[in-house]
């Protein structure tokens, strides 16, 4: 019980992080597909940041990468998304018996939900200045530390852009 208390904070710290890398605001800009690869490199380099000089750099893994623009799919035309589709997370057990596998996928969203819905955040040139590593705890640092894969897309609808993140950690339960 006392692995599963720490494995869930550290799949809460990796949400923690992913909520402040992506503190985007509204507006709209024009080259929106030009924003989406900016934002998925910027953002790359911010988890790499906080991972140190030491540890292995992640690339944008295409498997979860897909994961996530299949999560930017369930955004309706009018940019809202439902609650349960805005974050969700798979936990599989390992061969090993001793560890887990967690994938965890996030669409960046603003405000509260409302009858089960959220709006979802809009990407512009204006809000990619505000993708940094400033003020990640050490919690934040060790959960990058513990990512194996990280996997980002942009979708642009209606002439929006919006973003989703899908990390994997493996985590010890023994």
């Amino acid at each position: 019980m006392k692995m599963f208390k720490r494995f869930a904070a550290a799949l809460l710290a990796g949400v923690m992080v992913l909520v402040m890398l992506t503190a985007c605001g509204g507006g709209s800009g024009s080259g929106a597909s030009t924003i989406g690869e900016e934002f998925e490199n910027k953002y790359i380099a911010a988890i790499n940041t906080l991972r140190g000089e030491n540890a292995e750099k992640l690339e944008n893994d295409t498997d979860l990468r897909n994961k996530a623009l299949a999560q930017l799919q369930k955004i309706k035309d009018d940019g809202t998304i439902a609650v349960t589709d805005a974050n969700t997370s798979i936990v599989t057990p390992n061969a090993d018996g001793k560890s887990v596998t967690a994938v965890v996928i996030s669409v960046g969203t603003k405000g509260e939900p409302d009858k089960g819905v959220c709006q979802a955040k809009e990407i512009t040139a204006e809000s990619l200045g505000e993708i940094t590593t400033e003020g990640a705890g050490e919690d934040a640092v060790e959960t990058m530390r513990a990512l194996k894969k990280i996997g980002i897309a942009t979708k642009v609808i209606n002439g929006k852009t919006y973003a989703a993140i899908a990390i994997e950690i493996v985590q010890s339960v023994s």
